[in-house]
């Protein structure tokens, strides 16, 4: 997984519909899919991540009579700044909602179910195409007892991961100890070439690399932050990404 990789998020409320999608679209490389039920999750989704193509079911709740909380998702999707143009694939079982979906939403393509499936992968594809960089995140979001708390991450020095914790060196000093996020999540999230995954439970800040010892594999920090150690088989990815930027 790199910062460079396409991101999908499908919003589908039917979970064999929704690993059908995910077997289809699994051979696509470069490409992270996130998974979202409702348009509750999917909008928090738009918000944490960079979303480089949305996949929406017009139909989200099957209890109730005429839904289309898809659409409303897409135009929520629709004025946020950054999402204005992101292409849209829409499916959906309804006969004919497709002239608003185009019209007036700006979708890239509309499927009917059943459709098949080898022209819908073909759409994914051209449509990954038109993708434009994402500016990275100026934040870093996490929660905590039903509160977000932001930090800047031109002050985080490094992410390290123990216990399933997952902790935040600040540039101030302080180490914030935060609800636990994967490696690939955290730099799906700040979507940015300079923090580096330097091991199975370190990210680090290129801005704060004093020095690199190759042979012996660590980082030195600037500001008596320390060492970091680099995983062996993480060895020439991290060196080549952070010659890159």
């Amino acid at each position: 997984m790199n910062t460079s990789d396409k991101q999908i998020l499908i919003v589908e409320d039917n979970n064999k519909n929704m690993e059908k999608l995910c077997e289809v679209l699994k051979d696509i490389k470069d490409v992270y899919i996130h998974k979202a039920k409702n348009s509750e999750q999917a909008y928090r989704y738009a918000l944490e991540y960079n979303i480089d193509l949305f996949i929406v079911d017009i139909i989200l709740n099957t209890k109730v009579f005429a839904d289309i909380s898809g659409l409303k998702f897409i135009e929520s999707i629709r004025s946020i700044n950054g999402y204005k143009f992101t292409p849209i694939i829409v499916t959906t079982s309804l006969e004919d909602p497709k002239f608003h979906a185009y019209s007036n939403l700006h979708c890239f393509r509309y499927y009917e179910k059943p459709y098949d499936y080898a022209e819908f992968k073909k759409s994914v594809v051209e449509a990954l195409e038109y993708t434009t960089p994402k500016k990275a995140k100026d934040f870093y979001y996490y929660k905590d007892d039903g509160v977000i708390y932001s930090i800047k991450t031109k002050n985080i020095v490094c992410f390290q991961t123990n216990n399933r914790i997952t902790y935040i060196q600040c540039k101030n000093g302080k180490v914030m100890p935060t609800p636990y996020k994967s490696n690939k999540k955290i730099l799906l999230e700040l979507n940015s070439k300079k923090f580096l995954r330097c091991s199975n439970n370190t990210i680090v800040n290129a801005e704060y690399i004093e020095g690199i010892d190759k042979s012996n594999r660590y980082v030195m920090l600037v500001d008596d932050f320390g060492t970091l150690e680099i995983g062996p088989k993480l060895k020439k990815k991290f060196l080549e990404d952070f010659f890159k930027c």
